[in-house]
């Protein structure tokens, strides 16, 4: 063997033992360590790397071949987590007898708090909501948005789409996740996330289908804020929802801070599922988890439940409409007695998250 390919063996088995350490994300708690924050951001990555040394190494390190495909699929389980496997799978408008349509969607305030708005971007939010033909509407970072040349208000809301039915669970004033029903709520119910002192909430609805009730979950989990490049006092006071040590809030290190709250997640998610074991009848979580689904806490909160985009999606299935490609932080997860029709995630630049459109039906 010569030396390049001693060298080249040697980077190659160096970074199969780094992709080894990303496949771990499942089962060890991120406060353990910042190290499985970032491996649970980088592991699409690093599966693409390892795909193509394990082709490589067939073709010129033959002899330990066999070892690079067996470290690939150590990540079988981020593997089937991150990557949809239904190419082809076209959207159709019309939806089948029996489904109904959930829209979930960041609405980031219908844009109202970036400075100067663009009232051409929120009336295309707001024809896309209304043309959707959802059934169901779950909203995060959501605001009641009176405006004289755009209307985004609850009642505009429930005028352009039909659905009657609403309820809002505020975090600050007029501000929170909101769940929007074309049949009547039976019950409703604010969780707020008091384990990390924080106002944000889970909430769930108990809706009457034309078929059987079903439950509907919507939350926010706590932002990474890593849209603000150093956070100070003048961009934290407005924030009366979030009582998080400042210090950390005003890192100058991204990455830091995103180990930080990845923490808080998993405070987070521990609420959320206590709720969701607690469930007897079918139901259905969406969210914006500003966690992807190599993380620890997708995987904590999805265990025994079904991922509309696992189940029809393809690829990586981005829904943060920024930084990397391979961010899919928005879910909608199904219980077993749910399965999941059509999903689709259109590429709209309106908001900084992209909308997932899911139909889904009760089994018999």
């Amino acid at each position: 063997m010569t030396v390049f390919k001693k060298i080249v063996l040697t980077l190659g088995i160096i970074g199969s033992i780094l992709y080894f350490f990303t496949c771990l994300t499942p089962y060890i708690n991120p406060s353990h360590g910042y190290f499985f924050t970032f491996a649970g951001l980088f592991f699409p990555i690093g599966l693409c790397i390892m795909f193509f040394w394990c082709v490589i190494s067939f073709f010129f390190y033959r002899k330990y071949s066999w070892i690079f495909f067996l470290l690939l699929f150590a990540g079988y389980k981020n593997i089937f987590s991150v990557v949809g496997f239904h190419p082809g799978n076209q959207f159709s408008q019309t939806k089948a007898k029996n489904d109904i349509r959930i829209l979930s969607w960041n609405v980031n305030n219908f844009l109202s708090g970036e400075g100067v708005v663009d009232y051409t971007k929120v009336k295309q939010l707001l024809d896309f909501i209304q043309n959707s033909n959802a059934d169901i509407l779950c909203f995060q970072d959501y605001s009641s948005y009176p405006n004289k040349v755009v209307d985004a208000t609850t009642e505009r809301v429930k005028q352009i789409t039909g659905l009657s039915y609403s309820y809002f669970s505020e975090a600050d004033a007029n501000y929170g996740v909101i769940i929007f029903s074309r049949w009547p709520i039976l019950k409703q119910t604010t969780i707020p996330y008091k384990n990390i002192n924080s106002e944000e909430a889970l909430q769930w609805v108990d809706i009457q289908t034309p078929t059987k009730v079903l439950r509907v979950y919507n939350t926010h989990l706590s932002s990474m804020n890593v849209h603000v490049d150093v956070m100070d006092k003048d961009n934290i006071s407005h924030m009366k929802f979030i009582n998080y040590d400042t210090a950390i809030l005003m890192r100058k290190d991204k990455l830091g801070r995103m180990a930080y709250f990845d923490k808080l997640h998993v405070k987070q998610g521990e609420l959320v599922k206590k709720s969701l074991d607690s469930c007897t009848i079918p139901f259905i979580f969406t969210a914006d988890m500003n966690a992807v689904p190599s993380s620890y806490v997708y995987h904590d909160i999805r265990k025994g439940l079904n991922d509309a985009f696992i189940e029809k999606g393809w690829g990586f299935g981005r829904t943060y409409d920024s930084l990397s490609p391979t961010l899919r932080i928005d879910v909608l997860f199904t219980s077993p007695s749910i399965k999941t029709t059509q999903y689709a995630s259109p590429r709209l630049h309106l908001s900084d998250h992209l909308p997932i459109i899911t139909d889904i039906q009760f089994k018999p």
